[in-house]
């Protein structure tokens, strides 16, 4: 079994296309097709079932996929791991991130680039569940996001700060020359949220919910940046962490006088694994 065959099957599962996984290993399709079924005869299983032109992955080939996921990037690590004992900062770093901590991440982005140009970033933006699975198939270096609420004893939560949920509105809205403003208060005004599944969507919920205070949102939007584009015109008012407002001008984050509900924001990455120089150098930046 060879490195360059778990490369050309996890290209393949991820892509459940052949022609496509080909040209981004750039080989050609007999190459790769010839590849993958000397893995499958070498481990006695039917990696993929081919029904036409179309490729799925059998039951086997998913319980595989992690494993080969987990020893390329062992071996890709060890290479790292040689790369930095020798100073080099080379190579590509993939991080994960959530919408709500976009701004943050954005200075990271532009001062990490300027002192180590050679480096390949790519970021993704995810939902926080999605970013999980993310952490765990390897398919990002590390993410950055807020606290997990179920814990997974396989992943590493390291703390970075700690924001809040919070009424974020325009400059020119009256709520912003209060201290803090009560749910009561928001059922006043248009109220407009990230979608279901994002981090602040369930923290508000969670605690309406709680507090037996019925307050729907007039527009629910998975695209903050056109949220916020709408908290500026002054109708709107958004539930978001205070995060997002960084680097924003015209806009002001009012805490909950119900709960400061705080959302801690932490690395995320593999128990035990390597923390390779880029990723150090990324985090302090942070």
């Amino acid at each position: 079994m060879e490195l360059r065959q778990l490369k050309y099957f996890i290209t393949s599962a991820d892509t459940l296309n052949f022609t496509e996984a080909a040209r981004q290993c750039f080989i050609t399709q007999s190459t790769l097709s010839q590849q993958i079924k000397q893995l499958e005869t070498e481990l006695g299983v039917q990696l993929f079932e081919r029904i036409g032109k179309r490729v799925f992955l059998t039951e086997t080939g998913r319980d595989f996929l992690p494993y080969a996921r987990q020893t390329v990037a062992d071996a890709e690590y060890g290479v790292q791991r040689i790369k930095d004992m020798e100073e080099l900062r080379t190579g590509c770093l993939c991080i994960g991130t959530t919408f709500g901590l976009s701004a943050l991440i954005t200075d990271a982005i532009a001062h990490f680039s300027e002192q180590y140009p050679e480096v390949h970033l790519e970021v993704m933006f995810l939902k926080q569940d999605e970013l999980i699975e993310a952490v765990r198939e390897r398919k990002v270096d590390f993410a950055l996001t807020f606290e997990m609420m179920e814990k997974d004893d396989l992943l590493t939560e390291q703390p970075v700060r700690t924001y809040h949920l919070c009424a974020i509105v325009s400059d020119q809205n009256p709520l912003a020359q209060q201290a803090t403003v009560s749910l009561r208060q928001l059922a006043d005004y248009d109220i407009c949220t990230p979608a279901r599944g994002m981090n602040a969507r369930r923290m508000f919920d969670s605690l309406t919910n709680k507090k037996g205070i019925e307050l729907q949102p007039k527009l629910e939007i998975n695209e903050i940046h056109t949220l916020l584009h709408l908290v500026r015109t002054g109708r709107w008012v958004a539930i978001l962490v205070d995060s997002i407002i960084h680097g924003e001008d015209g806009l002001c984050a009012v805490p909950l006088c119900e709960a400061a509900l705080p959302m801690p924001v932490v690395w995320l990455y593999p128990k035990d694994m390597y923390i390779r120089k880029a990723m150090q150098k990324f985090m302090e930046l942070i």
